[in-house]
């Protein structure tokens, strides 16, 4: 468009042959000039000058009469209320309406007519037919603009549903919606809030550009007395001129009231049905010229597209969630129904074995025991795997102190070891996928110290604050120099791979097994 505008104002001080040339677009009440495209003046005059005109003075007699004016000495008219300064001199004055189908559009202004005098009648009659042809040539630009508007649009929606069903990560597509919204919609902020899954009247923001920074993600914002609860509800999208203008009586969150400060135009636009599967929030600061209405409907469209493609993205995860447990159920059988019946059958051939050489050579009789121990250790194992792969992982707070009194409980159950089991701190901020770390490493330390130690009191401290630490303390003889170099070794692997780390402490009453990792930001 503004191309457009500049060529037609080139062609207007040609024509009639002008030193200076402007065309001044309406605000949509068409009340004021909103911006200037200028001809004639280079970026230093443009500097000099500042602030470009409103509509004030002579210029706002087309703004009120939209009809062809010339003056001789514009700076004569009652109206004139001089020029800035650093502003060139002029006086020749033209000014010619522009219309778009019915509607006033603009104004052709042209100044300081080359050959010194006025500008003419001829002037007039050619910059006029000029306006005419310029306004279809706006009406075609303009129709440019929407249709590449609509493509560009169209586009993203393509982009994310692709992104999403090619199993993109979905916090990264929720991210790029909020990007893609921000720029489509030339909005200074953009965030899209996910229903909390405990609070039915409560947002998350779960991804947030541009003023919002990412500092508010995970803020959670109440619906009661919002127009964003109001939208989110009905699932119907909308355009707020002030975001911290809302209707008489309600008693907005304070939350909402920080996240919004120093912003005004809002729009609003939920995805899904009633009430939304989500909602994309875009800004402008305030004094910025509200969202414009046809970006409604744009952003609409792109929100059904978003919506098809977190829906059938939904399902692919559920898919791939069943499939997962049926896998898991699967294997499951095949280690129950075959490996650890041969290794059972195994372990009782080596046990009669291992008898019927106790009266003539108890020394291998002994080390073939060792080894049979061994395999009930490792039948055990296979079935705590067993009962792990048989269930969801639940890491709600009574789950994991469930979990880990249970793994401690069933190893030194009758093994002659006093366990003493604490689990404490915010166990909510536990993430689920680490939850089986937690419990294997308990179920590893506290093997070792029944095994290895010869202890009679084991203490499992689980404790999550700020991180997350695993203790085990027990009043034996210390770990063998081989446990440490290979049953320890994997779990000092796990901790790394969190960035975290194992250290061990050994003293002549006790030995102290800790296991550390930071909680995911």
């Amino acid at each position: 468009m503004d191309g457009t505008l500049h060529a037609i104002v080139r062609a207007a001080v040609d024509a009639a042959d002008a030193a200076y040339g402007a065309f001044g677009v309406l605000t949509p009440d068409g009340a004021q000039l909103d911006r200037f495209v200028v001809v004639g003046m280079d970026a230093t005059d443009r500097e000099r000058i500042g602030r470009l005109p409103v509509g004030d003075g002579v210029l706002g007699l087309l703004v009120d009469d939209p009809v062809p004016l010339r003056l001789a000495d514009l700076t004569r008219h009652p109206a004139a209320i001089g020029f800035p300064p650093g502003h060139p001199p002029m006086r020749s004055f033209l000014g010619v309406p522009v219309r778009v189908r019915s509607t006033v559009f603009g104004h052709l202004y042209l100044t300081e007519k080359r050959d010194g005098g006025p500008f003419t009648a001829a002037d007039e009659q050619a910059v006029s037919a000029l306006a005419a042809t310029a306004g279809l040539a706006i009406e075609n630009a303009r129709l440019v603009e929407q249709a590449e508007q609509r493509r560009a649009w169209a586009q993203a929606g393509t982009d994310i549903a692709t992104a999403l069903l090619s199993g993109t990560d979905p916090d990264t597509v929720l991210r790029s919606i909020a990007e893609r919204v921000a720029t489509l919609a030339a909005a200074d902020a953009a965030g899209v809030l996910l229903p909390a899954p405990d609070a039915e009247d409560t947002l998350t923001v779960v991804a947030a550009v541009g003023t919002l920074t990412e500092d508010v993600e995970g803020v959670r914002v109440p619906l009661h007395d919002s127009q964003l609860g109001e939208a989110h509800r009905s699932g119907v999208p909308r355009l707020l001129a002030d975001v911290n203008a809302p209707p008489l009586g309600w008693h907005r969150a304070a939350v909402i009231g920080e996240l919004t400060a120093h912003h005004g135009p809002g729009l609003l636009v939920p995805l899904g049905g009633r009430p939304a599967l989500g909602t994309v929030v875009a800004l402008r600061r305030r004094g910025v010229d509200p969202f414009p209405p046809g970006t409604l409907g744009l952003a609409s469209a792109f929100a059904a597209q978003a919506t098809v493609a977190l829906e059938l993205a939904r399902s692919q995860q559920r898919e791939r969630r069943l499939q997962v447990a049926a896998d898991r159920d699967r294997i499951a059988r095949d280690l129950h129904d075959h490996v650890v019946q041969r290794i059972f059958a195994t372990g009782l051939a080596l046990d009669k074995v291992s008898r019927s050489l106790e009266a003539t050579d108890p020394q291998t009789a002994a080390r073939i025991a060792e080894r049979v121990d061994e395999l009930d250790g490792t039948i055990a194992r296979i079935r705590s795997s067993i009962f792990e792969l048989a269930q969801d992982v639940d890491a709600s707070p009574d789950a994991v102190r469930t979990r880990v009194v249970d793994v401690v409980r069933s190893i030194t159950g009758g093994q002659g070891v006093r366990p003493d089991v604490r689990v404490r701190g915010d166990l909510d901020d536990l993430p689920p996928a680490l939850l089986p770390d937690v419990v294997a490493v308990v179920r590893e330390l506290v093997t070792n110290v029944v095994r290895h130690a010869a202890a009679t009191r084991v203490a499992v401290t689980v404790e999550v604050d700020g991180e997350v630490r695993v203790v085990v303390t027990d009043d034996g003889v210390g770990l063998p120099e081989v446990a440490v170099r290979s049953g320890l070794a994997n779990l000092a692997d796990r901790a790394e791979r969190h960035g975290g780390r194992l250290t061990t402490s050994s003293g002549p009453a006790a030995t102290q097994v800790r296991w550390t990792v930071p909680l995911p930001r």
